[in-house]
């Protein structure tokens, strides 16, 4: 974090007015608290969780007002760049309208994990691409550019909202609410509990009154593994060094093969419970995974004593059918929802500066 941006410069006065045209948009006010500083990270943006936001002056502040300051009529590549300025700055301020939650909770992912980037930084880049035109017009910025709405800027983290916004399309497919009901339920979680939420407008659409309630923090788990698997991967990709539209059939990809992996596990879970009916047992588990069902149900002040009984007659089970501990449930290969998460490489190792315009030759 470089030297700070004092409220009377005009860098600091734009930033203010995108963040107040944000929050009236959304209804949600913002945590940041009003500090604004100079990003010298390499980023283009970062919002520190109730603090403040850093800016990246020569790639984001600097090119726009240029553009404000230019007497020709501008170019597409310099709209392009004050368009890009102004998606940096929604992004993060969806950032700083949001909770982190606690990543130290056991049913949460981390921070750091490859699996919080994509859904983080997925959803924000889609929210702000639904406020950018509005804010445009809200802050006076298409009578300053008049083609801004014409051109398009091409976000590095277009993989990652490809991806986030087919699995909310699939969630939405999977359990017939409406679409804005489906991201209402995810938006509104904390960054470490989305897939949690993912989870849950399943169960609670295809599973309720099927499922004893009790059994919730397993098929959260259950039904998330696919999501935090696929979505997760896209994080191995550079994403300052691929191309954008490559990224973007990626995320798609990535997005179709989890919502299929997804209708698979609920069909499973389906299968389960109406083959036993009312009193039906817990879905097979291994010695590690009833251990962290045990952590999360303690962590949250419930019962673990059907745990142990449910595992207790399972095992038996297992022993008179032969079955091998360590598999985990289901049929196919061994699979376990209680792994480790998909790579603990550092997020910042991998974050670009988080929106810019893409330079075409078209």
């Amino acid at each position: 974090m470089g030297p700070e941006i004092l409220p009377d410069t005009r860098e600091y006065q734009w930033v203010a007015q995108v963040v107040a045209a944000v929050e009236r948009r959304t209804g949600r006010p913002s945590s940041w608290n009003r500090r604004l500083y100079e990003e010298r990270s390499g980023m283009g943006a970062t919002a520190q969780p109730n603090g403040p936001l850093s800016i990246n002056g020569p790639e984001v502040l600097d090119p726009l007002f240029r553009a404000y300051d230019a007497t020709e009529p501008l170019d597409d590549w310099t709209t392009r760049q004050a368009r890009a300025a102004v998606l940096v700055v929604v992004h993060e301020t969806d950032h700083h309208q949001h909770q982190g939650g606690d990543q130290n909770a056991p049913d949460a992912v981390r921070f750091d994990s490859m699996e919080c980037d994509p859904v983080t930084e997925g959803l924000a880049d889609s929210n702000a691409h639904r406020l950018l035109d509005p804010v445009i017009d809200d802050i006076g910025m298409a009578d300053a550019f008049p083609r801004i709405h014409e051109v398009d800027v091409v976000s590095s983290y277009t993989g990652y909202q490809a991806g986030v916004e087919g699995v909310l399309d699939g969630l939405q497919r999977i359990s017939g609410r409406p679409w804005d009901e489906v991201h209402a339920a995810v938006d509104s979680a904390p960054f470490v509990q989305r897939y949690n939420a993912m989870a849950d407008v399943v169960i609670d659409s295809r599973l309720d009154g099927l499922m004893p309630p009790e059994h919730r923090s397993q098929l959260r788990l259950v039904l998330g593994q696919p999501l935090r698997e696929e979505l997760g991967l896209l994080a191995e990709y550079d994403l300052a060094h691929v191309v954008p539209d490559l990224l973007a059939d990626r995320g798609q990809e990535s997005g179709a093969k989890a919502v299929q992996r997804l209708e698979q596990e609920v069909q499973a879970v389906e299968q389960h419970y109406r083959r036993y009916g009312d009193n039906a047992p817990r879905m097979r588990m291994n010695a590690h995974e009833v251990a962290l069902l045990q952590r999360i149900e303690s962590h949250y002040g419930r019962s673990t004593a059907d745990l142990e009984v449910s595992h207790l007659r399972e095992l038996m089970d297992e022993q008179r059918a032969g079955w091998t501990p360590g598999g985990g449930w289901g049929t196919g290969k061994p699979k376990s929802w209680a792994g480790a998460p998909v790579s603990n490489l550092h997020r910042a190792s991998r974050r670009p500066q988080p929106d810019q315009p893409s330079r075409r030759t078209d």
